[in-house]
């Protein structure tokens, strides 16, 4: 078969649309490119120069491609999943075949650094906006699909545009990297870490309840509290909210919108904070109340006091933090009543002032038949007041 002039540049700008499609489409790609190839057309060159921009002649592409397919073969035995065609295509120039000579090599270099550059910010190497939108969509559908929780947490610099307005925006960028290195060495292999803009970052938490949630966002914003106050003039400190799929959204755009909220609300209530945005806090109605408690966790014991209670449970007033997710008992002493020792666990945790009183509040979700002595709060606490 003849080959006419421009059939070639034509096959090409077809299987780069398909490349640059969002999501890049292999599969129709493969389907294409056989197509083409079916007809005599002689494409493997041409295929692996879009992919990689190494130059091979018809017969030495023709033999990489052979054994590119094969080691996707591989890959998906060892691994239980198709990899995709440009993963197996780098595995295989980078750590299989050992022909290329180093032009060749730092083409693939340069390569993979492009592919890197499409979803990851510039500045602090963590993922960018679009690619966190992306990889939030897939991780709901995950968790729809195999019953899952998957927390989101999105957080903002407190005050960042003092830094910028008197110290510069190279003092800021300084601050934006030193942020995402926290941030970064905070998490798990499995979780996503992502510039969302400006000052904003986020992270995507799968299988991960709202508690635990807020336990990560906490150790991030107490890392940087600690970090710029042991070794910066700069006092800098990061605020957060976190939301839950499914309690608090059930669709990605959802899930955002819910932890951006706890964001401002962490902003709102005084800065330097982590808050839950949970369905449960305003599912029933609080009565106030005013007693004294004693809160013991493992070996801890802490004078406390109640603040409001409600079918939920215990908002509780005291001096020190205790991590969310904890086991607690409250020993507690009512007016006309009978003492009562109750169980629970931590659900809530924010930093409520710096009057040197008592600036923790607590929140206690009860469990079991302490949810019953409940009863007997609200009603002293509706007595009182």
């Amino acid at each position: 078969m003849v080959q006419r002039p421009g059939d070639e540049v034509s096959v090409r700008q077809n299987l780069l649309r398909l490349l640059e499609s969002d999501p890049p489409n292999e599969e129709k790609l493969l389907a294409e490119f056989e197509r083409h190839r079916r007809a005599g057309q002689p494409l493997y060159a041409c295929l692996l120069s879009i992919l990689t921009h190494l130059s091979f002649t018809e017969a030495e592409a023709y033999r990489h491609w052979r054994r590119i397919q094969a080691h996707r073969e591989r890959l998906r035995a060892a691994l239980r999943r198709d990899v995709g065609l440009r993963v197996a295509l780098l595995d295989y120039f980078v750590n299989v075949n050992r022909e290329l000579h180093n032009p060749k090599v730092i083409e693939i270099a340069i390569y993979e650094r492009t592919e890197r550059s499409a979803v990851t910010d510039g500045l602090t190497g963590l993922f960018n906006h679009a690619y966190l939108i992306q990889a939030l969509k897939r991780e709901v559908q995950r968790a729809r699909r195999h019953d899952l929780k998957l927390s989101v947490a999105m957080f903002d610099l407190d005050d960042f545009k003092r830094v910028n307005d008197t110290l510069g925006h190279l003092e800021g960028d300084r601050i934006l990297m030193k942020t995402a290195a926290v941030i970064r060495e905070s998490l798990r292999e499995i979780d996503t870490a992502a510039r969302y803009g400006g000052e904003e970052f986020a992270i995507l938490l799968p299988e991960t309840s709202r508690a635990g949630a807020h336990v990560v966002a906490d150790r991030i914003r107490r890392r940087i509290e600690e970090r710029f106050r042991r070794r910066d003039t700069i006092r800098e400190t990061i605020s957060g909210g976190v939301a839950t799929y499914p309690e608090d959204a059930s669709n990605p755009e959802d899930l955002l919108r819910r932890a951006d909220e706890g964001l401002y609300r962490a902003k709102a209530d005084g800065k330097n904070r982590i808050t839950m945005v949970g369905n449960e806090r305003r599912r029933h109605l609080r009565v106030p109340v005013s007693h004294p408690l004693m809160l013991r966790a493992r070996s801890t014991r802490r004078a406390a006091r109640a603040m409001n209670v409600s079918a939920g449970g215990l908002l509780v007033s005291l001096r020190g933090p205790v991590p969310v997710g904890s086991n607690v008992t409250l020993v507690i002493h009512p007016e006309g009543a009978a003492s009562m020792a109750l169980r629970g666990v931590v659900v809530r945790v924010e930093k409520a002032g710096h009057d040197g009183g008592r600036p923790y509040e607590i929140g206690v979700r009860l469990v079991g038949e302490s949810r019953e002595a409940l009863t007997v709060l609200r009603r002293v606490g509706s007595a009182r007041a």
